[in-house]
């Protein structure tokens, strides 16, 4: 199932630690991601998957989802992933890019980080 949901700056989408149950597309607007208080992101882009990982892995939220500005989302919830994939095979393909996207940006910030450290170019 599907909902359009629309949200105030500053206002939580979704809470660290909280139960998942759903997911979210970002229709317009912008919105900050916070890990344990501290900024770790801003999406702004229209299309962007958010809100998923507590979902695929079954587990409570990992982040607090908050609007940067006046913003519209849809989102899905479903009782299983698994059937809501089956049922929309082009959300499993939204997903898989959105976590590529993210695999792609934090391993060029791990990289970034062990050339400038030399804890990692010392030989043992």
């Amino acid at each position: 199932m599907k909902t359009t949901e629309e949200y105030r700056i500053g206002e939580t989408i979704v809470k660290q630690g909280a139960h998942s149950d759903g997911f979210y597309v970002l229709e317009k607007g912008s919105v900050e991601i916070f890990k344990d208080d501290n900024l770790l992101n801003v999406l702004i882009y229209p299309g962007t998957v958010f809100g998923e990982i507590g979902d695929i892995l079954e587990a409570p939220r990992t982040c607090t989802i908050k609007a940067r500005t006046q913003t519209i989302v849809t989102k899905y919830k479903s009782q299983s992933l698994e059937k809501l994939v089956e049922t929309h095979p082009e959300i499993a393909v939204k997903i898989m890019k959105t976590l590529a996207s993210r695999l792609q940006r934090t391993t060029q910030k791990l990289a970034d980080l062990s050339s400038a450290s030399s804890f990692w170019s010392e030989s043992q």
